[in-house]
């Protein structure tokens, strides 16, 4: 029998309540794991438990929670040979559909007992892992301005009114980017290692987390109702045919400014201020995915 660690967060969302990480346990044991349960106790602590987990050579780390959680888990286990499985409890989670899971909890625990190991890249923004997207912009300033406690209450439905009050406020300065050595402007710069961007949605609809690349799809409009245009054409799925968008395949970006420019990796703030350097980590990550 494989052995494994449940990483939880107490507080994320649907994952709050003990019946439910019982339940997950027992679906991970008849998948085949014998199960240890570790519950988080602070932000970063996930990471720390995870990489405790690799280094006394368990099999397998599933992390419930929200994306965030997975994301901490991750930076534990980068280049590491302890797979990563992923199990939705927090607000959006949109690693379900990169890794091929059921949006519910206990499906998904059910399905990772038939899950195989693949392995794919991590990003590095400055030194932090993202498993998503690396952005500069409107969507930055939006998660900034979310109450944590308010969405964690609220689910996905605490997104809306910070939204609402990133269009209205917001100043659109121009961000300097750098891309591979050359240098390029826009108001939102997005660094996606895999397709979805906020859910269901495709920022780049040709990104891969294993092809060793990122992509960079950088929108040039400014002001209000350009930013709501481009949304509209984002769930459209028809915002890289629009002519103030750009995209390119690229190795490395900077985030050069301007000094107070909000930044977001996989849905948190990143506490540091441009410049930002974006690239592929060295290392892997092995994930359990369908």
């Amino acid at each position: 029998m494989r052995s494994a660690v449940l990483i939880h967060n107490p507080v994320a969302g649907r994952a709050s309540a003990r019946g439910l990480v019982d339940s997950i346990l027992d679906r991970l044991h008849q998948g085949g794991y014998r199960m240890e349960s570790w519950p988080t106790t602070s932000p970063g602590s996930a990471t720390r438990q995870a990489r405790d987990a690799a280094a006394a050579g368990f099999d397998a780390v599933f992390a419930l929670g929200g994306d965030g959680t997975l994301r901490e888990a991750a930076a534990g286990l980068l280049g590491s040979r302890t797979a990563l499985g992923f199990i939705p409890g927090g607000t959006i989670n949109v690693n379900v559909l990169t890794f091929g899971l059921p949006a519910d909890a206990l499906r998904a625990a059910a399905a990772l007992g038939e899950a195989s190991v693949r392995e794919i890249d991590v990003g590095l923004c400055n030194d932090e892992p993202f498993l998503m997207q690396a952005s500069a912009g409107i969507d930055a300033e939006m998660i900034a301005r979310l109450n944590p406690r308010l969405k964690r209450m609220a689910s996905g439905g605490a997104v809306v009114p910070a939204a609402i009050a990133a269009w209205s406020r917001y100043r659109y300065p121009r961000i300097e980017i750098g891309a591979d050595g050359e240098t390029l402007e826009g108001s939102l710069a997005v660094v996606c290692n895999i397709p979805f961007y906020g859910g269901r949605w495709l920022m780049q609809p040709a990104a891969r987390a294993d092809d060793g690349k990122l992509d960079l799809v950088l929108f040039h409009g400014r002001g209000r109702f350009a930013t709501l245009g481009f949304a509209r054409d984002v769930l459209l799925g028809r915002h890289l045919r629009r002519r103030d968008v750009e995209y390119r395949q690229v190795d490395q970006v900077e985030i050069r400014g301007p000094a107070r420019l909000p930044i977001q990796i996989d849905g948190d703030v990143f506490a540091e201020a441009p410049p930002a350097r974006i690239r592929l980590a060295q290392g892997r990550l092995r994930v359990l995915a369908l």
